[in-house]
């Protein structure tokens, strides 16, 4: 169980990080009415769509490895072939020019519990390394007793940056905008660098975990 937590832990780093997601949820914070329920509701939506999307990787990739000849091998393959893809990606944004990033728009009566399934969809960069981390998961076979508190551990760190203006705001209503505001600007001004430089350093991680299982 300590060696797949220690295999995971990068790769939950790495599904956390999101600019974008942040500058979502500080902007639904924002509202007048009922912001932090429907903060709340959008957090919840985040977490339905990650809890099925990773019990279905998991299962999925149980029944193909115990049909695969060289389970080693596949395994390894899906590792080398995500961390190209996650380089790939970076690539394109770092070759591309950086435009300011539009905050979304103010919110009025939306499902905010769809929103937040729909937003984590279209997350690419967090759900390749998540995606990842929940075969690593499914690969090393502990049985549901490790492997659960495992998976949550996943779902929680994936989800600990846009969750982060929320626990403030609920634990410190007086404060919070001493704190998240300079978080915010900060993330603006430089999050995407930084997510940048890790998500290639996950890219290079995760082919070196493949090339070792081939």
């Amino acid at each position: 169980m300590e060696k797949t937590f220690l295999e995971i832990l990068p790769l939950a780093i790495a599904a956390t990080f999101s600019p974008s997601g942040l500058l979502f949820i500080t902007m639904i914070l924002s509202g007048k009415e009922k912001a932090q329920r429907h903060a709340l509701l959008f957090l919840l939506g985040a977490v339905i769509f990650l809890l099925i999307l990773g019990m279905v990787v998991m299962e999925t990739y149980k029944s193909a490895i115990g049909d695969a000849a060289h389970p080693g091998d596949s395994s390894g393959i899906i590792d080398i072939l995500f961390g190209t893809m996650i380089i790939l990606i970076i690539t394109r944004s770092l070759i591309k020019k950086d435009k300011p990033q539009a905050e979304p728009k103010k919110q009025k009566k939306r499902p905010f519990v769809v929103m937040g399934f729909l937003y984590m969809i279209i997350n690419v960069s967090t759900l390749i390394p998540f995606i990842a981390a929940c075969k690593i998961i499914s690969e090393n076979q502990l049985g549901f007793a490790d492997s659960l508190p495992l998976f949550l551990f996943l779902i929680a760190v994936t989800m600990l940056m846009i969750s982060f203006p929320v626990i403030v705001t609920l634990t410190m209503p007086l404060k919070s905008e001493k704190v998240m505001g300079p978080v915010k600007s900060f993330m603006s001004k430089h999050g995407p660098r930084i997510a940048q430089v890790y998500f290639l350093a996950i890219g290079v991680y995760l082919i070196a975990h493949g090339v070792a299982r081939v």
